[in-house]
């Protein structure tokens, strides 16, 4: 029996996301673990950008019908239970040290048997899918980690999928072209599963619907259907959705024009399985406006949290800044990932901040070099400066701002997290 640590320890020692081999090995240690992704319903979202909002839009409107949900999605903020939830609350300490001991036997028997060796994100998605049959949920939202066709959620059955916003990411995984990429993602679609397609550039758009049309899956384009009566405030908005299997009037608590375009995903796909899951409007528009994804443009005082960690990401964000604080220039405190196109972040941002601090999230070798970072807001002519630390440049960040001044933290979710931990810390130390 492991602990919790050790369990961790495990998980977190398996491989990375491995080369594209197909989906066998995840299929062998399902099979050892007896199927317990059969034994429960299931949506499946994909997408670049919003895909998590849309799972937590929907599992947040599901449970307000009255059903056990279990929520799969990645990565984890603060705790890596955060991936894991069933109705809202992360996986305990000890189930998770528990599960992970069953599923490490499994793999330790594929392994001398030359089975194949499950990587850390099939790893992690077995325990989920084991720990949601156990617990016997009605359904599971699952968020796909990376791409689609070959990402190892991709051994789900759904009652339905959605596909979020695609853009330019995991490039090198991916392909390097908006086409490539929606191809990838285009693979969760399943014969006769009905999928809701979020409003897409043309090329992604075109190429969707024909995987659609090839395996007779009913697209539910949202292009058609595009949301009115759309009133944005800085916390979140309101608007009218009139789609084919779900229609009405909603709020949202979740702040940004994109995340109306993803609660439109996540009400699409819920209309899709309205009857199955016996939802009323009432209860749809209760779980929406309920919703919380933390550390996506969230609040603290002085400070907004956002996860963007993309161009297309800080589009949204910059998108934001614009509409409700034209008049506000933050201090930003920044750390992104190596493989990101951070010129292209760097270069949205730089306008509409004051100073920038770099940093590198704590112990993530893959984080570009804090000193790369400033260079290239220096090379935008923003003021900019390194810090030794998260917590330092948050530090330094708000000396910058000033009592009255605000700090805009983002570029990589591991950033976003480190710092939102020992906020909520310094809280129940407050407290």
């Amino acid at each position: 029996m492991l602990n919790y640590e050790e369990a961790l320890a495990f998980i977190h020692g398996r491989a990375g996301y491995g080369k594209k081999l197909g989906l066998e090995n995840m299929r062998r240690l399902l099979r050892r673990l007896g199927n317990p992704q059969e034994a429960f319903c299931s949506l499946h979202v994909a997408g670049t950008n919003g895909k998590g909002s849309v799972c937590a839009f929907a599992a947040s409107a599901l449970r307000a019908a009255g059903r056990r949900v279990g929520l799969y999605t990645s990565p984890y903020l603060m705790r890596y239970n955060e991936r894991m939830q069933i109705d809202g609350r992360p996986i305990p300490d000890e189930r998770l040290a528990q599960l992970t001991a069953e599923v490490a036997e499994q793999i330790a028997q594929m392994e001398a048997a030359g089975e194949g060796v499950p990587t850390i994100f099939e790893t992690g998605t077995a325990i989920a899918f084991l720990y949601f049959a156990r617990e016997k949920v009605d359904v599971a939202v699952v968020e796909v980690g990376l791409g689609g066709r070959l990402d190892p959620t991709n051994v789900i059955e759904p009652l339905a999928c959605a596909i979020a916003r695609i853009g330019l990411d995991h490039t090198k995984v991916l392909g390097d072209t908006i086409g490539q990429i929606a191809m990838e993602k285009a693979g969760i679609i399943k014969p006769g599963v009905p999928v809701a397609l979020q409003a897409q550039e043309e090329e992604a758009r075109a190429r969707i619907q024909a995987v659609c049309a090839q395996r007779g899956a009913a697209c539910l384009d949202l292009t058609l259907y595009p949301p009115v009566g759309v009133v944005m405030h800085a916390r979140g908005a309101s608007f009218h959705a009139e789609l084919p299997g779900l229609s009405g009037d909603f709020a949202i608590s979740l702040a940004g024009e994109h995340q109306v375009a993803n609660a439109m995903t996540a009400l699409a796909l819920l209309g899709l399985v309205r009857e199955r899951m016996g939802l009323s409007l009432q209860q749809v528009q209760r779980g929406l406006l309920e919703a919380r994804w933390p550390g996506r443009l969230e609040w603290f005082p002085q400070l907004l949290l956002d996860g963007a960690h993309n161009p297309q990401g800080v589009a949204c964000l910059t998108a934001y800044l614009r509409r409700f604080f034209s008049n506000r220039r933050p201090v930003l405190l920044m750390g992104v990932m190596a493989n990101k196109d951070s010129a292209e972040m760097v270069r949205l941002l730089s306008p509409l901040c004051a100073r920038a601090v770099c940093v590198r999230p704590e112990g993530i070798e893959r984080a570009l070099d804090p000193a790369q970072l400033r260079d290239l807001f220096l090379a935008q002519g923003l003021p900019a400066e390194t810090a030794a630390s998260s917590l330092e440049g948050l530090q330094r960040a708000r000396q910058l701002a000033g009592q009255d001044g605000l700090v805009l933290c983002c570029g990589s979710l591991y950033l976003v997290g480190e710092i939102r931990l020992s906020l909520m810390k310094d809280d129940s130390a407050a407290s």
